[in-house]
């Protein structure tokens, strides 16, 4: 005869299913990790009452080079700084500036209006201009057919 012996699980088995539950629940939501680039930019990131601002610091970095992509709740930045020319006779005593390809991806608040995303780039200054939608719920009609 087989015997079954049902005990109590113990409070902290009961934390430890809760958390991994809660970091499944994390882990699903973040975006896979890219590849390494060769250097980030920094960036400023604010908000206003009608929208959130970004700043990132790209001097030496061309404006053609930028691109900006809108994918979900994410915002992806890259672009390359190219290498500084070198000629024959010169060696480096020391190389600072991070340079060659470059990606910052950043998460949208929940209440940013992904169409209406705007940039600007000047003096090695990319402004980026999130503005506000329409936040909390909202009444949908509902059409006659």
């Amino acid at each position: 005869m087989v015997r079954i012996r049902r005990i109590p699980a113990h409070p902290m088995l009961d934390i430890h299913h809760r958390m991994e539950q809660v970091m499944e629940r994390l882990l699903r939501d973040v975006k896979p990790a890219e590849p390494q680039t060769s250097w980030t930019p920094r960036a400023d990131v604010y908000e206003t009452a009608d929208r959130f601002v970004v700043t990132l610091e790209l001097p030496g970095v061309e404006r053609e080079e930028i691109e900006i992509v809108v994918e979900g709740f994410y915002l992806s930045l890259s672009g390359v700084r190219p290498e500084p020319p070198a000629p024959d006779c010169m060696g480096w005593h020391r190389m600072e500036i991070g340079r060659g390809g470059f990606e910052r991806v950043l998460a949208l608040p929940q209440e940013a209006d992904a169409e209406n995303i705007t940039a600007t780039y000047k003096d090695g200054f990319l402004v980026i201009h999130i503005p506000r939608g329409s936040s909390g719920p909202r009444s949908v009609p509902i059409d006659e057919t």
